[in-house]
């Protein structure tokens, strides 16, 4: 139980990396489908398929999070989807930046003397919008000026931010779309935070054993005279 704790890894968990990372890939294809661009940088795009990772973090724990965020950007890789502007390896240092967040606001949380598990995932969502935001900077700094060229970007998201009554030029151009490019991943983590969130709130996932055990979040937030709600 204690090794399950600290890690949440384990034989009985390995069905539930399977899974939660196939969902993920499922979730990412269907987020393609339905087209859920932001609408201010059109070559952005929500997903789903971050909820099925983040799920997996809450139920089995954080290593088993990760591994499921690989297998996703393995199968991307491989199949062939979320291919453009290097979409797979963005998404997979968005998410594990995320997952980093996530994991501090935990072990903060972990340490007060009522932790819930809405402090928990409040706390560790606010941090992963920061280091998601902060981390994805660099990247998309490097696409834009050294492979799409920022005269090439200005052209293609210069009507998306005029919607928003703003006008790119030369020299604001880069800062603006970096920027903007930050708000987007934090909103995009703030959204499926909420929505998982949501889904481990429910008494019915609260009461599931999962691989045999209580969720591991509720396992890892909880002393030996403390309950956590």
């Amino acid at each position: 139980m204690a090794s399950y704790s600290r890690t949440g890894l384990d034989s009985r968990s390995l069905a539930g990396v399977a899974v939660f990372g196939a969902l993920a890939v499922v979730l990412t294809s269907i987020s393609q489908a339905l087209g859920l661009n932001f609408p201010v940088i059109p070559y952005l795009q929500f997903d789903l398929g971050e909820i099925a990772i983040l799920l997996a973090f809450f139920i089995f724990g954080p290593i088993p999070a990760l591994a499921a965020a690989f297998i996703e950007f393995a199968t991307l890789m491989a199949i062939g989807v979320n291919v453009a502007f290097f979409g797979p390896e963005l998404k997979l240092i968005a998410i594990l930046s995320s997952l980093l967040g996530l994991w501090i606001g935990l072990v903060v949380v972990r340490r007060l003397k009522r932790p819930t598990v809405g402090k928990a995932i409040g706390l560790g969502a606010g941090l992963g919008m920061a280091i998601r935001a902060i981390a994805m900077t660099l990247p998309n700094y490097l696409i834009i000026i050294y492979l799409y060229g920022l005269s090439g970007i200005i052209g293609y998201v210069s009507g998306g931010f005029k919607d928003v009554g703003i006008s790119l030029s030369d020299s604001n151009a880069l800062l603006l779309i970096l920027a903007m490019t930050g708000v987007f991943n934090a909103l995009q983590f703030a959204f499926v935070s909420v929505v998982s969130y949501g889904i481990v709130s429910l008494p019915q996932v609260q009461n599931t054993r999962a691989a045999g055990r209580r969720l591991w979040i509720l396992t890892y937030l909880q002393s030996k005279d403390q309950k956590v709600t």
